[in-house]
């Protein structure tokens, strides 16, 4: 153990927990232990192969108490450490080394140390040889595993609970959380082939490398996408098995305890929710992003109908309140008040309290809360801003462009057209105000083409580009196409993580019946890297009242100019 404490650096610091974990002083596995140093091991790519050859010498210790807790320590490395000793384990040095001890033949009774070296092939074969996705690179232990049964040896039964572990999980992960881990078997497949350094090996590493680096398309994308795509219509599907043994507990009232398969359905489904919310928000495709929402409409519905089957409070998936955290569909980094303060729209009293407008963000597209129901205007804004009401007054026609002048502006207004200083600002003998007519017909938004975002059977939304570059500002119309007062109007919108987004207030929260352009809002939005870009995908929420009943719409548009 001298040796040992000499060792410096990870390497010395793994190899003397492996030897502390397999004392033969333990009476039983150090559970704690064994946990460390899997953490250790997952923390450098060159500790997996130095923690799998040091335990598969200690596995062949002439100490059975040793060889027990060793392979008790290499079945939490494989469990734990995923496809980096995985791999290490399929290698045929490894196997080889694990089955030294066994003789020829079979012995009339196995040893120990034997059966549960033999146990823990046979599970291998039947979990990650099987079911995971890289098992190609697993071929040396199946080839073990034939040999062994040609020499004559059984294998025991593999349980149930220790392949599940091995198995993998039917939760759906994200394109993101799959790259990632497609990125650290790459790595650790390429440490590999670097190490063996024969001609085939090498070649494979150099095409492994293009495709890390990039100079090399990755086709497995597609494949993760689609299979990504085919786990989410799995899940639409199990919720429709749901829901109808849903409607059976609704007519007897009360949800079967001893039902297994329904209580997993429930499980999967409320684990689904958060991973199918984080596919959202990764989402780049328009279609794929309209499924998305319904999907996770659909997940909302059932988890109300479940929480309300078990008598429990089903307010946090109701518009009536606020949303919860984990129905964020989009981040607004709004953890960060500060930044909200300094990057909020325009303000009229320094002093003024910014509490009620971090509670008023919209939290998600799923619910909308407002605190102060005095409030006559919609006081949305993204950017953590919220304008109290301002009484319109009468504006002379010289100041039609005072919205756009305001001191009080986020920097990124349009600039006032400047208009002739020559202007008089008295009446001619005549009685004509000459200033009525003067006007910057460049710059009004009517002038502008109006473009459709959103439009249903009783509202429809428009929108006028104002400016392009350096910032992108419209101005959205909001019109009433039917024969009801629509009451309580708003227009929420987001932004990617890269844009920041300042919704000014609403003109009106009512559209009377048949009004056109009813309601106008402006709203601006910047890159945050200041460079220019040329289209914007925005999300919008629409909620109103019509005739007493609430009405939400959510959807996504992609802006381009």
């Amino acid at each position: 153990m001298s040796s040992l404490s000499s060792l410096q650096g990870s390497s010395g610091k793994l190899l003397r927990r492996i030897h502390r974990a397999c004392r033969p002083t333990l009476d039983e596995p150090n559970i704690a232990l064994n946990l460390e140093i899997c953490d250790l091991v997952n923390t450098k790519p060159t500790l997996p192969r130095e923690a799998c050859i040091t335990v598969v010498k200690l596995i062949n210790s002439r100490d059975p108490q040793v060889s027990e807790l060793a392979l008790t320590l290499l079945d939490y490395l494989v469990k734990n450490c995923g496809y980096p000793v995985h791999l290490q384990i399929s290698r045929k040095e490894f196997l080889n080394e694990l089955v030294k001890r066994f003789p020829e033949r079979p012995p009339p009774a196995y040893s120990r140390t034997q059966r549960l070296i033999l146990g823990t092939i046979s599970e291998w074969v039947h979990t990650i040889c099987k079911t995971s996705r890289y098992k190609d690179d697993l071929t040396y232990i199946k080839d073990m595993y034939r040999l062994l049964k040609s020499k004559g040896y059984d294998f025991p039964a593999v349980k149930k609970d220790d392949a599940a572990v091995l198995n993998p999980s039917d939760a759906i992960k994200s394109i993101e959380e799959i790259q990632r881990e497609e990125r650290l078997i790459q790595s650790a497949k390429l440490q590999e082939l670097i190490r063996r350094g024969r001609p085939q090996d090498l070649k494979e590493a150099n095409d492994l490398m293009k495709i890390m680096s990039g100079f090399k398309e990755d086709e497995s994308l597609e494949e993760t996408k689609q299979k990504l795509y085919d786990d989410l219509e799995k899940l639409n599907r199990k919720i429709d098995l749901l829901n109808e043994m849903l409607d059976n507990a609704t007519n007897s009232g009360v949800l079967n305890k001893n039902d297994d398969t329904l209580h997993e359905l429930i499980s999967t489904v409320k684990v689904s929710q958060p991973r199918v919310q984080k596919i959202i928000e990764e989402e780049q495709d328009s279609n794929e992003m309209n499924k998305l929402l319904l999907l996770n409409d659909k997940i909302n519905n059932t988890l109300i109908r479940i929480g309300q089957l078990k008598g429990e409070d089903v307010s946090q998936f109701t518009n009536s309140g606020k949303a919860p955290v984990s129905m964020n569909l989009i981040d607004f980094d709004d953890d960060n008040d500060d930044k909200l303060a300094s990057a909020s729209g325009p303000t009229t009293d320094n002093k003024s309290n910014t509490k009620d407008a971090i509670n008023d963000l919209l939290s998600d597209l799923g619910g909308l809360t407002f605190n102060d129901p005095s409030n006559s205007v919609g006081a949305i804004n993204l950017l953590g801003s919220n304008e109290p009401p301002q009484q319109s007054k009468p504006l002379s026609n010289l100041d039609i462009l005072s919205g756009f002048n305001n001191t009080n502006q986020v920097q990124t207004s349009i600039p006032p057209t400047p208009i002739n200083n020559t202007i008089q600002s008295q009446n001619d003998p005549f009685g004509f105000d000459f200033n009525s007519v003067v006007t910057a017909p460049s710059s009004q938004p009517n002038s502008l083409p109006k473009l459709p975002l959103f439009e249903d059977a009783n509202i429809s939304v428009e929108y006028t580009i104002n400016q392009k570059q350096p910032v992108f500002d419209a101005t959205f119309y909001i019109s009433n196409k039917s024969l009801n007062q629509l009451t309580n109007v708003q227009l929420s919108l987001a932004v990617t993580k890269s844009f920041e987004l300042t919704l000014k207030p609403a003109s009106s929260l009512i559209l009377s019946p048949g009004s056109n352009h009813g309601i106008t809002q402006n709203g601006i939005v910047k890159s945050k890297t200041g460079e220019p870009f040329n289209s914007l995908k925005l999300k919008y929420k629409i909620t109103y009242n019509s005739n007493n009943s609430p009405v939400e719409s959510i959807g996504v548009a992609t802006i381009t100019f």
